[in-house]
C-alpha cells in the first residue's frame, strides 16, 4: 500500500511510513508542494472550514494520483492518504467512504482515507481578490467547451467568478491567457482567477483521473468564500459520458471526470457536508460538442473562431517526442481532438485551429499517425460500427431516473459529428 500524508508545512506526521507533503503557509512552495493557495486559503475568500478541508483531502488524492506508478499489468492501485484537517467531526466514516467510492470511480484505484486534526494555525496570506459577494463559480479550464461556456455565460459576468487551474503547460498557459484578455475586452465585469497546485517531486502518471475532482473541490472553497451557490462546469454531453468507442475501451481507461454520475456522486457529498445549498452542474450535458460550438460562436465572427483555434483540447501533447514536432499545438488525431474536429464540421464553422496532423508531412506525419494508431483504430470501429447501446449503458454507473434513449441519442448524434472527420 502506497501510504502519502498531507499537513501544514512545520507540523509533524501523524505516520511514520508515509511519503509527507507539506502545504505552504504562504503561496510558493516546500519540498513537495507547489501553489499559489496558502493552508488557510485566504486567497479563496472566507469559506467555511469544511470546505477548505474538502479541497485539502481531494488535494492529498491529487498528489498520490500524480506521484504513485500504476502497475503495468494490475493497472489497480491501493492508495492511502492521511490529511490533517479543521473540522475532523464533520468528516463521518459514510461521508469518507463516499468520497473514496467517487475516487474509485474516476481512477479504478482502491483508496484509504484517514483524517488527522490540525492544530490551531493562525491565517496567513492576503486576500488578493475582495471578498464580494457572487451567483456562481464555472471552471474555465482554456479548452474548447470552457471557452463556449464562458461566451455563453459572459452576459452574467459581474456575478461570476471564472476559475482556472494554473498549469504547468506552456501551452495551456497560453490558451488561458488569451481567453482572458479575450473576455474582458468584451465585458470588463469579468473576473478569471488561476491557482496553481501541483507535486514537486517526479511525476509518475500522465493521466491523473482525479484532476477534475480537484477543479471541483476548489471552485467549491471559492464559492463558499464568495457566497456563491452554483458550481457550472462546461462540458458537452458526448464527452462527459465518454462512451467507449471500441469494446476493448471502458472502465477507468475510459476518462470520466465530469460523466452524469461524477457530478451525482460530488453533489451527494456536498448535500451531506454542512454547506449552504450549493450546486453543481453541467449546464450543457444534453448538447454535443458541435452544438455547444454552434450555440456559442457566432457564425459571422472571426474573432469568435480565432479565439477558439488558441484553445487546447488535445488529450496527447507529448508530440514532443517528433523530432520537428511541435508539443505545444492540439495533435489532431487524439479522441479528443478528432471530436474537437468533428464539433466544428458539425456546427458548419470552419475550423482554424493549426493542428499538427496537418502541418506535418511525409514519415514525420506517418510516424504521428503510428503514435496515434489506437485513437485512429477506436475512431474507424465507432463510425463504421456504430455503438451497442448495451454497452454505451453498461459502460458506467447512472444517476436515479437517467433517460437512456436521452443518452443513447446523443452519444449517436456525437458519433454522427465523429464521422464527419476526415484522416
Amino acid at each position: 500500500m502506497n501510504r502519502l500524508e498531507l499537513l501544514p508545512d512545520g507540523s509533524s506526521g501523524a505516520q511514520s511510513d508515509a511519503a509527507i507533503y507539506s502545504w505552504p503557509m504562504m503561496p510558493g512552495r516546500t519540498a513537495a508542494i507547489h501553489t499559489d493557495i496558502s493552508w488557510s486559503m485566504t486567497e479563496l475568500g472566507p469559506a467555511a472550514p469544511t470546505a477548505k478541508d474538502l479541497l485539502r483531502i481531494v488535494a492529498a488524492a491529487y498528489l498520490a494520483d500524480r506521484t504513485v506508478s500504476r502497475p503495468r499489468l494490475a493497472m489497480r492501485r491501493d492508495l492511502h492518504i492521511i490529511v490533517h484537517i479543521e473540522q475532523p467531526e464533520v468528516w463521518t466514516q459514510e461521508i469518507l467512504d463516499r468520497l473514496a467510492d467517487l475516487l474509485h470511480w474516476l481512477s479504478g484505484d482502491t483508496w484509504h482515507i484517514d483524517i488527522v486534526p490540525t492544530r490551531p494555525i493562525p491565517e496567513h496570506g492576503r486576500l488578493d481578490v475582495p471578498a464580494t459577494p457572487a451567483d456562481t463559480v464555472s471552471l474555465l479550464s482554456g479548452g474548447l467547451d470552457s471557452l463556449c461556456g464562458a461566451l455563453l455565460h459572459l452576459g452574467k459576468a459581474a456575478t461570476t467568478i471564472f476559475l482556472g487551474h494554473r498549469d504547468s503547460s506552456t501551452a495551456v498557459l497560453r490558451a488561458q491567457d488569451t481567453i482572458k484578455t479575450a473576455l474582458q475586452q468584451r465585458q470588463p465585469a469579468t473576473t478569471y482567477l488561476r491557482y496553481a497546485f501541483r507535486p514537486v517531486t517526479k511525476r509518475r502518471e500522465s493521466t491523473p483521473r482525479t484532476r477534475s475532482l480537484l477543479f471541483m473541490a476548489m471552485a467549491t472553497v471559492l464559492a463558499s468564500g464568495h457566497r456563491a451557490t452554483r458550481i457550472l462546469v462546461p462540458e458537452n454531453g458526448f464527452t462527459s459520458i465518454n462512451p467507449p468507442l471500441e469494446p476493448s475501451r471502458g472502465g477507468p481507461l475510459t476518462t470520466r471526470s465530469t460523466h452524469p454520475w461524477t457530478f451525482y456522486t460530488f453533489q451527494l457529498l456536498l448535500d451531506a457536508l454542512p454547506l449552504d445549498r450549493m450546486t453543481i452542474t453541467n449546464p450543457y450535458a444534453t448538447m454535443t460538442k458541435g452544438d455547444l460550438v454552434a450555440a456559442a460562436l457566432h457564425p459571422g465572427s472571426a474573432d469568435d473562431l480565432r479565439l477558439a483555434a488558441t484553445t487546447l483540447s488535445c488529450a496527447k501533447q507529448n508530440a514532443g517526442r517528433l523530432r520537428g514536432g511541435n508539443p505545444n499545438l492540439n495533435c489532431g488525431l487524439c479522441i479528443a481532438c478528432l471530436v474537437r474536429r468533428g464539433a466544428f464540421a458539425g456546427a458548419q464553422l470552419t475550423d482554424q485551429t493549426e493542428y499538427l496532423a496537418n502541418m506535418l508531412a511525409g514519415p514525420k506525419r506517418e510516424e504521428l499517425l503510428h503514435l496515434r494508431r489506437h485513437d485512429i483504430a477506436a475512431w474507424t470501429y465507432a463510425t463504421e460500427v456504430g455503438f451497442d447501446e448495451y454497452r454505451v449503458i453498461a459502460s458506467g454507473l447512472w444517476p436515479p431516473h437517467t433517460d437512456f434513449d436521452a443518452v443513447l441519442a446523443i452519444c449517436n448524434r456525437g458519433l454522427e459529428e465523429l464521422a464527419r472527420v476526415t484522416i
